[in-house]
């Protein structure tokens, strides 16, 4: 049985300023931290039993990996005092080690076949096996030198000679070897270890794979590691492609779903119909994509980004909850809030406008407040401007009612995430004139307040409360949103509600299937324009509306004098 070992210590932040933001280990590949590709290599492997050695900022790594169940596994974690590097952590861990431990860096990809490379170990009965590679062009970590026995024979800080390999970091290690290593001192397998081994006459066994790797160590290493996995992904689907890099990964497992040749997008998101898109591309959960926009060749777009109107991003990584503003232009380039980095040249751009390169919830936030005041403002003047018609029908529906002219009627607003992290959908109240028993039969002035809408001016009361906006999608009954199973229909609920909307002005009817496709359709291509031209539209629809119910009324009200035929 074999257990595994990453280290996740965080000691070296090599990939600066993106290590400032987060550890390395965190680091997104394709929206997906880069110790979640390990942890995936391992579990195809069959090892269940992973430890984690962790010093500094541990909090934010367990919080995202914990117990590892979602990979089929279980990670326990080892935390260090002090900054021991690799064999100093694996001599500390060494209480917990009783059989074959595979040692593997959690800040870098290799895609190493790790049964060839046990059963290598096995066969050749050695008490440690350095997994190497061939050497990279710049490479940053050390070398070593094989023998004609197939063993390690020595260490080297640059590469002379054919018989060369590169050291990746990780190696299969016997529990009878960590006594080698001193306790409670830092301790590098590669510089510190294995020359004392060999010095020592050891045998230090050598397997040499040809699968990728990228030990992750500059910024050109990261973006190129972006662009191996989705032009793998994308091969997958079409082996005569040419495009993009030559190396490839075995397992290159994105999280969005396919929904053309190459374009991979996650749950939840609001594509504008206009946007231009080209494969292969990878848009991450709870995107906003707006009108015009462009994402071009070789993008990634992480979860909760919003990308704004006619923007363009063209090969570029744009991490997690990062705003793109209107008009920005983005080429190959690594994106998060407030920054953008050339991964060729390391320059750096700090963007100090979040309205250019800024965090979703710092410019959402914003936005909202401003849409927020201005609705209140707008619903504040309407109830001033009507107040001779709301005070009129507010009295008629008092003396139907008994004195009782307002009536709260539940009904479910948009997607919100609660504190425990999990989402839900808002509950609120919507007032109306009192019009209707309680068995449906119309009061005083009832049928006259539906006919012409009156009855929902009350509904002004509902924006200056904060619980609905002047112009979204229709407020839907707990029992009509029950209905929405599909995820199509579901896109509606990225949306707040309105006292009027496309559902209103456009939709021929109150069939809820009609209702639903307007406000899916209007919530991917909501703007401050269209809600303004919605707005403009409105009394328009509401004539029409009214004339419509009108007829309806007096039509079934009119009596059938048609004589009957003679028999």
């Amino acid at each position: 049985m074999t257990i595994a070992f990453i280290i996740a210590t965080a000691e070296e932040r090599r990939l600066a300023p993106l290590t400032d933001v987060a550890p390395d280990v965190l680091l997104p590949i394709v929206d997906r931290p880069v110790m979640a590709t390990t942890i995936e290599i391992l579990a195809r492997a069959g090892i269940k039993r992973i430890l984690i050695a962790l010093h500094e900022q541990s909090a934010p790594i367990t919080a995202v990996f914990g117990s590892g169940r979602r990979w089929g596994v279980d990670i326990e974690y080892v935390s260090l005092n002090e900054a021991w590097a690799d064999g100093g952590a694996l001599r500390w861990a060494a209480p917990l080690i009783h059989e074959t431990c595979l040692v593997i860096p959690g800040n870098a990809i290799i895609d190493v076949a790790i049964e060839a490379a046990l059963d290598h170990h096995q066969r050749q009965g050695a008490l440690l096996t350095a997994i190497t590679h061939q050497p990279h062009p710049h490479q940053a970590t050390p070398y070593a030198v094989v023998a004609a026995d197939g063993q390690i024979g020595a260490v080297l800080e640059t590469p002379t000679g054919a018989d060369v390999v590169a050291l990746t970091g990780a190696y299969i290690v016997e529990p009878a070897l960590i006594e080698h290593i001193p306790l409670r001192s830092r301790c590098v397998i590669a510089t510190d270890l294995l020359p004392r081994l060999i010095a020592g006459q050891t045998p230090v066994q050598n397997f040499t794979f040809s699968g990728y790797w990228n030990p992750l160590t500059t910024l050109t290493d990261y973006y190129a590691a972006q662009q191996v996995f989705l032009y793998s992904a994308y091969r997958a689907l079409d082996p005569n492609l040419t495009d993009g890099p030559a190396d490839t990964v075995r397992y290159p497992s994105l999280s969005g779903r396919k929904i053309a040749p190459g374009i991979w997008v996650g749950r939840n998101d609001s594509i504008h119909p206009s946007v231009r898109i080209a494969p292969p591309l990878y848009i991450g959960d709870n995107c906003w994509i707006g009108r015009e926009a462009e994402l071009g060749t070789g993008t990634v777009i992480g979860s909760g980004c919003m990308v704004d109107d006619e923007a363009t991003v063209t090969a570029s990584i744009v991490w997690s909850d990062t705003y793109v503003g209107q008009l920005v232009n983005l080429n190959q380039r690594i994106v998060y809030p407030g920054m953008i980095v050339d991964p060729d040249t390391g320059e750096q751009t700090a963007i100090v406008d979040a309205f250019l390169i800024g965090r979703v919830s710092a410019v959402t936030a914003s936005v909202g407040r401003f849409a927020s005041f201005l609705n209140r403002l707008a619903a504040l003047l309407l109830l001033i401007l009507l107040s001779p018609l709301f005070l009129l029908t507010g009295i008629l529906a008092a003396l139907g009612s008994g004195g009782r002219p307002l009536v709260g009627v539940a009904r479910i607003g948009e997607r919100i995430i609660l504190p425990d992290g999990h989402m839900t959908l808002r509950p609120f109240t919507l007032w109306r004139w009192h019009t209707r028993h309680a068995d449906g039969r119309y009061r005083w002035f009832g049928r006259w307040l539906e006919t012409y809408e009156l009855h929902r001016l009350p509904e002004l009361l509902s924006v200056l409360r904060g619980d609905l906006q002047l112009v979204g999608v229709k407020p839907l009954t707990p029992n009509e949103a029950a209905l929405l199973n599909e995820e199509w229909q579901q896109r509606r609920h990225d949306v707040p509600p309105g006292v009027t909307g496309l559902w209103y002005v456009q939709a021929s009817s109150d069939d809820l299937d009609t209702v639903i496709i307007a406000d899916v359709y209007y919530s991917a291509t909501r703007s401050w324009r269209r809600d303004l031209d919605l707005l403009v539209r409105t009394p328009v629809a509401w004539l029409r509306r009214v004339t419509k119910a009108h007829q309806t009324v007096r039509s079934s009200l009119t009596p059938d004098l048609t004589l009957p035929p003679n028999r």
